[in-house]
Formats: structure tokens, C-alpha cells, sequence
């Protein structure tokens, strides 16, 4: 593979260039696969592992991309209120999937205003990174790299999006690694990663909660969403844990209500496959010539499973798709100090400090995109 999509001698080059502060984020779903790798199952115990592989290939620092994921929510549910309370395109469709977006805003234009309009987790710490963390540390938006450790190709193109509101950054995110990518550097420089001792990522963009690491599996983004938006409809009674299973089957489609507090019960969908998301955009495009509306907020993953599932993992045997899941749902439960965003004490500093409003002009300006023409763009 050469080019733009064979990232790793881009990230060799910025590593060896000492002028430069290179930052690496990593997504759950690679966590939890790259083991794999070095033939191991996968496990909910192998975090501290990657951040130590990161260091030692000379990273500056190692961020949470789960930490992105919250803000994510923080966001993506204010908006899903907003929509519910003051109108507004519904049903709202998630955007953290860039493969799902991209296939949304080119197959079904008609349906682009339904698109969340919040960037990703992986979009929103590489902001972040430009700007929270410059500005605490000194440095300028040009002398950082970003580079994500994703589980998908997907996260390449979306890499590509240009940044036009931070000064001296041309993007959010600079390189991409998939997970794939990730294990193949580990073993060209020598690394023996089963001897890696486990060290921590660094606190600077907060910790994450149990939460955020549910997005890399299927039924994860609805979770975690829906977990904030109840809160804030409820009046700040937290959403009870689910007594069903809420996850579609292996590239399926599940829908569900949920008692809010509203004149109607809140509908949502999970839709996990690019064949489940073409027959629910034809469903949402057929009640919307019909005046009608069925659901009121949908989660699309393109590829079967979740992110866990995605091409840049180490294969996607049904599975140990469904084995790297269950690690996802146990660092879920394993995370005691804080299980939702909207309680993340750090999300909450953040925005005190340097975003502002939930949803307000600063937040808008860095976490949002500003249409579909990045989009477009990226697949010319």
C-alpha cells in the first residue's frame, strides 16, 4: 500500500523530527484487538500494554480517544435534546461512524440534515489536542502531530477533513494507524510487547468514562447517548441499566423505546451493516414523503459488529468480534469512578475552563463540523 493510506512512514518521519511534539490517541476497540496480534485472545486488559508500546516508540504523549467520545455524547445528546424539545430534523442519526457518514451523504443527500452535526471522538481530541493542550502547554496548533490508532481505513479519509477554525492547523487529526498498522510498527522496531510493562495515559484532555468505551461495539454510541439525554429530560435521574439486551444481532437492526418524560416515549434504532443503513434510510426517506416518523434517534455502525469489527482489525470472524465486545462492556463495568459522561467530572472542567456552554459558540466552532462538504471532499 503507498501513499496517504500507508501512514506508517508519515508517523516514522514525524517521530524521528524532535522539533515536533507528536501526540498519539488510540480508540477502545484497538485496546482491546491488538493483541491479537502478537497471539494473544482479546482482553479488556491490555490498555496499560498500548500506552507503553506508544511511549516507547517515542510518542510525547498517549491520550484517551474515550475522552473524545464523551464530549461526543456531552454533545451529540444536547443536540438530540434541543431537537426533541424545539424541533428540528428527526430522527437524528449518529455521525461518529465516518464510513456510515460518508455513505449517508452520498447515497442519501436527502437525509444529510439528519446527521448529528458532532465531529468524532477521534475529530474532537484531535481539537483538542490543538488547542486545549497548545494552550495549556505553550506550544502552537502547527508544531503538534496528531496521530489516531483506529481500528478502521475509514478513519484515514476522515483525517483528511480540513480544520479551518483552529490557527496553523490544516487538520484535526494528521495520521492515522489502524490496528493492523499499529502491531506491524511495534514489530519493525523491535518491540517485544508481551514484556511492555502497563503504564497510564496521560490526564491532561481528563479521564474517560465507563461509557465512552462502549462506542467501539454496536448498541455502544445509543448507550452512552441515551444515558445523558435521559438524565437531562428526566430532570437528573440517571437511566436505570438495561434489562435486555439492546444490541442487534451480527449485521442486524434492534428498536426500542424508552419512557423520557415526554408527551411520547423516546424511539431509537440500532443499525449495525451497510445493508441495514441502506434499508433504514429508505424507510426514514419513505415516512418523511409520508409526513410520518417511526424513530427518534438512530445508531449506525457501517461494519458488522462495531468498531471492533472494523477492516484495520486483525480479522472479523463473528466471533471474536462478539469476544472483543464482551472486553469493551467489561471495561464498561470495571470503570467504578465514573460510568457516564455527563457525570465525567474532567468533561466537566473542560468545558468550565475553556469550551464554554454545552453546544455554544466555542464548543460549535471546535467540535462541530461545518456540512457536508469535508465530507464530499475527502471522497473526490
Amino acid at each position: 500500500m503507498n501513499g496517504w493510506m500507508d501512514d506508517i512512514s508519515f508517523v516514522k518521519e514525524v517521530l524521528a523530527d524532535k522539533s515536533k511534539t507528536v501526540i498519539a490517541q488510540t480508540a477502545p476497540s484497538v485496546r482491546v484487538t491488538v493483541c491479537e496480534e502478537f497471539g494473544s485472545e482479546p482482553s479488556s486488559e491490555e490498555t496499560g500494554r498500548v500506552v507503553a508500546a506508544l511511549r516507547k516508540l517515542g510518542f510525547d504523549n498517549v491520550f484517551d480517544t474515550d475522552f473524545g467520545a464523551d464530549v461526543t455524547v456531552v454533545e451529540e445528546s444536547a443536540e438530540l435534546v434541543r431537537r426533541l424539545r424545539e424541533g428540528g430534523a428527526l430522527p437524528v442519526f449518529t455521525s461518529c461512524c465516518p464510513g456510515w457518514t460518508r455513505f449517508c451523504v452520498k447515497a442519501f443527500p436527502e437525509l444529510n440534515e439528519h446527521l448529528s452535526g458532532v465531529k468524532s471522538p477521534q475529530q474532537i481530541v484531535g481539537a483538542l489536542t490543538k488547542t486545549y493542550f497548545a494552550e495549556k502547554t505553550g506550544k502552537k496548533a502547527g508544531e503538534i502531530f496528531v496521530v489516531g490508532v483506529m481500528p478502521c481505513y475509514s478513519k484515514k479519509l476522515e483525517s483528511r477533513e480540513e480544520e479551518t477554525e483552529i490557527p496553523g492547523a490544516k487538520q484535526d487529526v494528521d495520521f492515522i494507524l489502524t490496528t493492523k498498522d499499529f502491531a506491524k510498527l511495534i514489530k519493525q522496531e523491535g518491540i517485544d510487547y508481551h514484556s511492555l510493562e502497563p503504564d497510564s495515559f496521560d490526564e491532561l484532555l481528563g479521564t474517560a468514562s465507563g461509557a465512552s468505551t462502549l462506542f467501539a461495539g454496536t448498541g455502544g454510541v445509543m448507550e452512552s447517548v441515551v444515558r445523558a439525554a435521559y438524565y437531562e429530560l428526566m430532570g437528573g435521574k440517571e437511566l436505570l441499566p438495561f434489562v435486555e439486551d439492546r444490541r442487534p444481532g451480527y449485521g442486524g437492526t434492534k428498536e426500542f423505546t424508552i419512557e423520557v418524560g415526554l408527551e411520547k416515549p423516546l424511539r431509537v434504532a440500532v443499525v449495525n451493516g451497510y445493508d441495514e443503513a441502506r434499508k433504514m434510510c429508505e424507510r426514514v426517506l419513505k415516512e418523511k414523503k409520508e409526513g410520518g416518523r417511526t424513530i427518534d434517534f438512530i445508531e449506525v455502525l457501517a461494519c458488522r459488529g462495531g468498531c471492533v469489527g472494523g477492516p484495520g482489525q486483525p480479522g472479523n470472524d463473528p466471533q471474536q468480534v462478539a469476544k472483543r465486545a464482551f472486553g469493551l462492556r467489561d471495561l464498561d463495568a470495571e470503570n467504578t469512578r465514573v460510568r457516564n459522561a455527563h457525570q465525567n467530572p474532567d468533561v466537566k472542567k473542560l468545558y468550565r475552563e475553556f469550551l464554554g456552554e454545552t453546544g455554544g459558540e466555542k464548543a460549535h466552532k471546535l467540535l462541530h463540523r461545518k456540512g457536508t462538504q469535508e465530507i464530499l471532499e475527502t471522497l473526490k
